[in-house]
């Protein structure tokens, strides 16, 4: 027989529990489709708070894109061996650790040779640095800037390994076979970086599609990405589209992705501490002509001045691309991202940043208003769109 007192508690315990699971957050999105039923309610995401009072920061940065793709080759230059690492367009970031790897490979088989210079300490040359370094070389990085005045500080810090990387019509099988080898080892050493200090981290990405024709500037056409990447290399995790409980927006073409994000100020900390504690060296240093470089102590030079580049050693093929970024005071309990009319918004620890704006060509690193506000209106849009 129960105990009446027993029976008395054991009902109000299961009733708390109840109502516990239903107002928590936790097991608003819970999915049991095995047992045949939901437990709780569809998927709700916390909104982003957008008002031009909550702007914290505006940059305007120029990605170094070279249209016959990244150089990555040798020169002489007098008695010193350049090796020149740099033009990738909006790709730097994710294939620093592959193309820092190609270069490396590229210094000569020289016994007596125990220091390398770099130039650039952006994330392209501090990767080669530390690469170098791990292969046993003497390290100095000499540069006009340090962090928060270089161009990848003013990236958005997301894998996207063919953005703006190539002129599809200047494509070579020599020069596949380069992106294929650096993509796989940044992919992988990226990876290993996970769970140290949120350096590196996985978040959710939703592509809200409308009737916007911005969206779809050349429908039809082959992009960077489907030309670049073949089937043996496609084993990032793909995207999906939402089914109606899934979406947790109102319209109706939304899919969800994961995707790689790359804390910027905290990584870039992270290299350069890893770098000097390693026993390299920083040589804040101006460069105008090939001689400056040709005046270094060092025989061997490895150049990652992005679009420096062009000023110093005259490379034509070398084009700014503008991109314009916005920043809203931090909100930790944004754990997503999401893209609707070709602008886009990623939560991150310096700010949810906005952006979208692209512009070959551009050298005037001045914000626009209007750029601006269109950020802002659109991300308004995407939390009205929000369920709930």
């Amino acid at each position: 027989m129960i105990h009446p007192r027993r029976d008395f508690i054991k009902k109000v315990s299961l009733a708390a529990l109840g109502a516990g699971c239903i107002g928590n957050p936790a097991f608003s999105g819970i999915v049991e489709k095995d047992a045949g039923f939901y437990i709780g309610k569809r998927v709700r995401l916390p909104k982003v708070k957008v008002s031009s009072s909550r702007v914290i920061k505006e940059s305007v940065g120029l990605r170094p894109f070279r249209r016959s793709g990244p150089r990555i080759e040798t020169q002489e230059l007098g008695s010193k061996v350049l090796i020149h690492n740099y033009g990738h367009g909006g790709s730097g970031w994710s294939l620093s650790w592959g193309s820092a790897m190609l270069a490396c490979e590229m210094v000569p088989s020289d016994p007596e040779l125990n220091k390398i210079a770099v130039m650039g300490c952006g994330v392209l040359g501090l990767s080669t640095a530390r690469t170098l370094q791990q292969k046993g070389y003497g390290v100095t990085i000499y540069t006009k800037d340090l962090y928060p005045n270089i161009t990848s500080a003013m990236a958005t810090g997301t894998w996207s390994p063919s953005h703006k990387l190539i002129e599809p019509g200047l494509i070579t099988e020599a020069f596949q076979e380069k992106f294929k080898k650096a993509y796989y080892h940044s992919y992988h050493t990226y990876q290993r970086l996970l769970g140290l200090n949120q350096v590196v981290d996985w978040m959710d990405n939703y592509s809200i599609r409308t009737d916007d024709r911005s969206e779809r500037p050349n429908p039809g056409e082959a992009s960077i990405k489907d030309l670049l990447i073949t089937k043996e290399m496609d084993f990032y995790p793909k995207g999906e589209s939402l089914s109606r409980r899934e979406n947790p927006f109102k319209i109706k073409n939304v899919s969800k992705s994961p995707t790689n994000i790359f804390n910027i100020p905290s990584y870039l900390k992270m290299l350069k501490d890893d770098f000097l504690l390693a026993g390299g060296k920083i040589d804040i240093r101006v460069f105008n002509r090939p001689e400056d470089v040709d005046a270094l102590p060092e025989k061997c030079i490895v150049n990652c001045t992005g679009l420096g580049a062009k000023k110093i050693f005259g490379d034509d093929d070398l084009v700014p691309v503008s991109g314009q970024l916005c920043f809203l005071i931090p909100q930790p309990e944004l754990t997503y991202r999401a893209n609707m009319s070709g602008v886009y918004f990623i939560p991150r620890r310096d700010g949810i940043m906005l952006g979208g704006n692209h512009i070959e060509g551009n050298w005037d690193t001045t914000p626009d208003p209007a750029v601006k506000e269109k950020f802002l209106t659109t991300v308004e849009d995407m939390m009205e769109e929000l369920k709930g």
